[in-house]
């Protein structure tokens, strides 16, 4: 199951990084970049990066640990958390930040994709392989 995930991340991974640079190169060809709304944009496209840098190392990550049969899921637990709490810190600081635009709607879809693929679907995964292995 570990093997088919790791494949999974790397092509969601892929697909991230993929909207995150044409979203990235339409709006800088199309929109006004001194606007106001330029920071809250560029950090939304960000995040995303961050994203799919993120899935793509955990499923890289997944990869190595199922193919060399490695029992360092304590190690990889601990690294998950600590980004968990990094990546949420993050989403923290962009959503105080986002309160005082009312017409970018859109940016907290962007947070909640990001969430979803950083943390919710890692640790879900995570957590049943850790409980399949019975460790």
């Amino acid at each position: 199951m570990s093997i088919k995930a790791s494949y999974i991340f790397i092509i969601t991974a892929i697909v991230y990084f993929l909207i995150s640079v044409i979203f990235k190169s339409e709006y800088y060809s199309s929109f006004d970049i001194n606007s106001g709304d330029s920071f809250i944009i560029t950090a939304n496209l960000n995040l995303t990066l961050i994203a799919s840098i993120f899935i793509f190392c955990q499923g890289i990550l997944y990869l190595i640990i199922e193919k060399m049969k490695l029992k360092l899921y304590s190690l990889l637990i601990k690294l998950h958390f600590l980004f968990v709490v990094i990546f949420l810190s993050i989403l923290i600081f962009l959503l105080n930040f986002e309160s005082n635009y009312d017409n970018l709607k859109w940016f907290n879809i962007g947070i909640f994709i990001a969430f979803l693929g950083c943390i919710l679907i890692p640790t879900i995964n995570l957590i049943f392989s850790v409980l399949n292995r019975k460790i």
